[in-house]
């Protein structure tokens, strides 16, 4: 280590000088050092997981070099502290794209913090919602097209009575199939925020149900969703009934239709239809009745609703950036800020090379700092400058572990 043992000392010294001006020229150790002490600890302890979580990066990826490793752990501080987060949830997302497979991991980390920010949703829920939509879509971790979707998103979300997270959730467990039968993001995050407000059913009853409607739509038989080609006919019947058709002809080929187009129409044609109407029961029932006729009924109905979350899904650009700033700028995300600074702080105190080193000599380190809180008890309130160096006298000279 460049450091001495002496010199953290020192720089712990003024840290505590330079903190109790704010306070006055003299104030109670027990009380303010003490503070500064166990957040020295504490940083010491979060340096120590930041190492770890650093080594099981590079054993995931051995194509990561310690000097690449090293600068990423520097940079989590600022990273993590820019969305009010700590060090350690930033690195956890790097861990999982890493995991995933991608090379831009510190982006799509970042892009996580912004939206659990935005959304106040939990890492899990973003990182799944983030690596399935990419994965579905094949967006090859673009973080620009990730973006877009989130934005999106979060633009419904606070132009309606529909949560990000709920949007999440349901689109995680729809875009799969919604990308492979031809729906994009938007419009699948429309139908699920229409269904979700129009009915206050949750994502997971949401999702169910617009997945069930789309292998309908699109004529795909799935005996785990219940659609048999019995009931694929059925529905084509009743659609047929209703003068909208799920095929046409182009370039002499006959082809499913756009699946949305397909809902747009049958839209218009059921509101012109009485609460009675069998041609609206036959429709309804051919899906099989319950909670996914209730949120076809809900989508046709409110299919003005589906389409102003469309044009707000199109218009939400920077939206996530700027929620994420709220949370961030909270006193919650103030404080982890302060608080990843320190942290940082006594990083490059106690190694000036490369965070991945530091836990070389924290051991020594920490037993300084219990030295010192240690000492505390006896010495009761005094000036800060030369009682303070007095304290820290008492301490002793602490044996240095070998570097």
């Amino acid at each position: 280590m460049k450091h001495s043992i002496d010199e953290l000392l020192k720089a712990l010294t003024k840290e505590i000088s330079e903190a109790s001006q704010t306070i006055g020229k003299s104030f109670n150790l027990n009380s303010g050092v003490k503070r500064l002490v166990s957040q020295i600890q504490s940083a010491i302890s979060d340096l120590k997981a930041v190492n770890s979580m650093l080594t099981e990066i590079r054993v995931e990826n051995d194509r990561l070099s310690k000097k690449v490793l090293a600068q990423l752990g520097k940079e989590s501080f600022d990273i993590a502290g820019k969305y009010g987060k700590a060090a350690t949830d930033y690195l956890a997302g790097v861990q999982k794209m890493v995991r995933a497979g991608h090379q831009n991991v510190s982006e799509l980390a970042e892009l996580s913090l912004a939206a659990q920010n935005a959304g106040n949703m939990t890492a899990d829920l973003t990182e799944r919602m983030i690596l399935t939509t990419d994965k579905a879509y094949k967006m090859n971790g673009s973080v620009a097209n990730l973006t877009k979707v989130l934005d999106g998103m979060n633009q419904i979300s606070n132009k309606n009575n529909v949560g990000l997270a709920d949007l999440s959730e349901g689109l995680s467990s729809i875009s799969q199939t919604a990308a492979t039968l031809g729906v994009d993001a938007g419009e699948a995050t429309a139908a699920l925020g229409t269904m979700m407000e129009t009915t206050q059913a949750g994502s997971a009853q949401a999702a169910n149900a617009l997945e069930t409607i789309l292998l309908y739509t699109r004529q795909v038989s799935d005996a785990g969703k219940g659609v048999s080609a019995e009931g694929l006919s059925a529905y084509e019947r009743a659609c047929s009934a209703l003068n909208v058709r799920l095929r046409e002809t182009r370039d002499g080929v006959v082809g499913l239709r756009d699946p949305m187009e397909v809902l747009g129409e049958l839209s218009s044609a059921y509101n012109k239809l009485g609460d009675s109407s069998t041609r609206k029961t036959n429709l309804l029932d051919s899906l099989g009745g319950g909670q996914t006729a209730a949120q076809m009924d809900a989508l046709l109905s409110q299919w003005s609703t589906y389409e102003s979350m469309l044009g707000q899904y199109k218009s939400g650009a920077g939206s996530m950036a700027r929620d994420a700033e709220k949370l961030a700028d909270s006193w919650e995300g103030a404080s982890n800020r302060l608080y990843n600074t320190l942290t940082s702080t006594v990083s490059n105190v106690v190694n000036s090379d490369a965070v991945i080193a530091v836990t070389n000599g924290l051991n020594g380190i920490l037993s300084v700092v219990n030295k010192i809180t240690e000492s505390l008890g006896s010495l009761g309130t005094i000036g800060v400058g030369a009682g303070l160096f007095a304290g820290l006298k008492n301490v002793g000279r602490v044996k240095r572990n070998p570097s």
